[in-house]
């Protein structure tokens, strides 16, 4: 007598993906007939062969769309339908579509989904078509010029919405030519969060996460999509390779900023409560390498900086100064004195403890209890 058991093609819990392209919950295995194949017993009562059945829980969802993420790669960045390697790229894109649309139970991700498809069957159209005419694939330059819209609409979709969104990281699979998407962090001390936008829809996270790499993850998700394409902004749909370059260059710039406080001091609780403090003041919004004493006219003097600069000084310190056209003093030397007089208040007001004797700066702390 042989004391082997044969371990069930799927558990009583598992969601599969029935031959009929519909997915269901499996209370188990049905008993194993002589000659007959494995059979799984769905939710319904009715019995499947298993061998026709996918299992589709989060891990498998989760391994389809970095399929659909990787396929889609290989299909739009490298368009060549007599191409073996394409035409098996675009299989495998089809097939992790069709099993992500029978799969998936969020109702969103769905609509995205069959926006997308649609989306992708023009894109495939054009592709096909532009070869049977003896068509290039686009230029180098093309692709470039495609990116950069691209990434000037994410840029700006994001600071339009979020001026405290800064520090944003590109999304780059390996192979890939260009990003799919950035992540980028917002707000100041423990508070700060992270978010994400996908390169080509445009698509923004609801609610930031905690850390990075979880936006990261989301992003790459999300980018699998393939939604609808961003409607370019007038302007960038509008400008040269030239201008767009330097629109782009622009926006990275200010998305490298953070407004208040120098990027590297973002972390600081200190940093984050006297902002919140001085919230009504206008906050400058300052790079990594910002000096306010640099002179007129020095490599390292930054002009566009105006407003509120708030600095961490340890033990629970920080420094508050006025900015104006780079600079924490009036070309005479003098300080800006109403706008540090109305720093002194409001930290004042708030219960902070002014250091006394600065000039040029406000020092205050918060004091404990």
């Amino acid at each position: 007598m042989s004391n082997e058991t044969t371990t069930p093609a799927f558990q009583d819990g598992d969601r599969v993906v029935c031959a009929d392209g519909v997915a269901r919950t499996v209370r188990g295995m049905a008993p194993q007939l002589p000659g007959e194949p494995a059979h799984v017993v769905v939710e319904d009562g009715t019995e499947w062969i298993a061998a026709n059945c996918r299992r589709a829980n989060p891990e498998d969802l989760a391994a389809a769309r970095t399929i659909s993420h990787h396929a889609g790669i290989r299909v739009r960045q490298d368009p060549d339908p007599a191409s073996p390697q394409w035409c098996a790229a675009l299989a495998d894109l089809t097939a992790a579509m069709d099993y992500l649309k029978a799969a998936e139970t969020d109702g969103t991700i769905l609509a995205a989904i069959a926006s997308g498809a649609a989306s992708a069957a023009r894109d495939v159209a054009e592709i096909t078509a532009r070869h049977e005419a003896g068509a290039d694939t686009p230029l180098p330059a093309d692709q470039e010029e495609a990116a950069l819209r691209e990434e000037a609409v994410a840029h700006f979709t994001v600071l339009a919405a979020d001026g405290n969104a800064h520090a944003f990281q590109r999304v780059q699979p390996h192979g890939a030519s260009f990003p799919v998407a950035w992540t980028y962090r917002t707000g100041y001390g423990s508070a700060a969060r992270y978010g994400w936008v996908t390169a080509r829809s445009g698509r923004r996270n609801e609610a930031p996460v905690e850390y990075r790499w979880q936006a990261e993850r989301a992003a790459l998700e999300a980018a699998v999509l393939t939604d609808e394409p961003s409607p370019v902004a007038g302007a960038f749909a509008t400008m040269s390779l030239d201008d767009l370059r330097e629109a782009v260059d622009r926006l990275r710039d200010r998305a490298a900023r953070t407004r208040g406080t120098r990027p590297q001091d973002v972390f600081d609780d200190g940093v984050r409560a006297a902002l919140e403090v001085l919230a009504a003041c206008h906050f400058a919004e300052v790079s990594r390498g910002f000096n306010p004493a640099a002179e007129v006219g020095a490599k390292d003097h930054d002009p566009s900086v105006t407003g509120l600069v708030v600095e961490p000084r340890g033990n629970g310190h920080v420094t508050a100064y006025w900015v104006q056209e780079g600079r924490y003093v009036q070309a005479d030397g003098r300080p800006w004195m109403h706008q540090l007089r109305d720093l002194r208040r409001k930290f004042q007001d708030a219960g902070w403890e002014v250091v006394p004797g600065g000039r040029r700066v406000v020092t205050a702390y918060r004091p404990t209890v």
